[in-house]
């Protein structure tokens, strides 16, 4: 009979490596370093944050996760120039890639990463909440 219990990540770190590697055997014919580097930056004026970026870097990919700008401090180069940040630390980390989710129907926030060379991929339908998000991607 197969039992399903609640696991912490310690628990299972070792079966997970050891199978998950036998995966990438059969998927890319040798063992990868998957190695993922999550990072936190902000964007400070007079000592105070005015913006955030959030994310992670995994196989060669950059996942943005937030960009966060103080209402008062958008369309003053704070969202842009976290995101160069972005793209450095990629270019650092060996990214090739670096991709994202928004809302669909968020006309500036869309406008913003097609300004900085992001395309357009998939729709995700009814996702967080029940809305329609989008995925931009960028090679870089």
């Amino acid at each position: 009979m197969i039992k399903i219990t609640k696991a912490s990540p310690n628990q299972v770190k070792d079966f997970n490596l050891r199978e998950w590697h036998g995966v990438d055997v059969e998927h890319y014919g040798k063992h990868v370093e998957w190695n993922d580097k999550e990072f936190n930056f902000r964007a400070e004026e007079n000592g105070e944050i005015i913006g955030t970026a959030s994310g992670k870097y995994v196989a060669g990919v950059i996942y943005i996760d937030a960009i966060i700008v103080a209402k008062d401090k958008r369309d003053k180069g704070v969202g842009s120039a976290l995101m160069k940040k972005i793209e450095e630390f990629g270019k650092k980390s060996g990214a090739h890639k670096s991709w994202l989710i928004t809302g669909k129907d968020w006309i500036k926030t869309n406008n913003f990463y097609k300004k900085l060379g992001f395309s357009k991929g998939p729709i995700l339908p009814r996702h967080n909440f029940e809305r329609n998000y989008i995925i931009y991607y960028k090679f870089i």
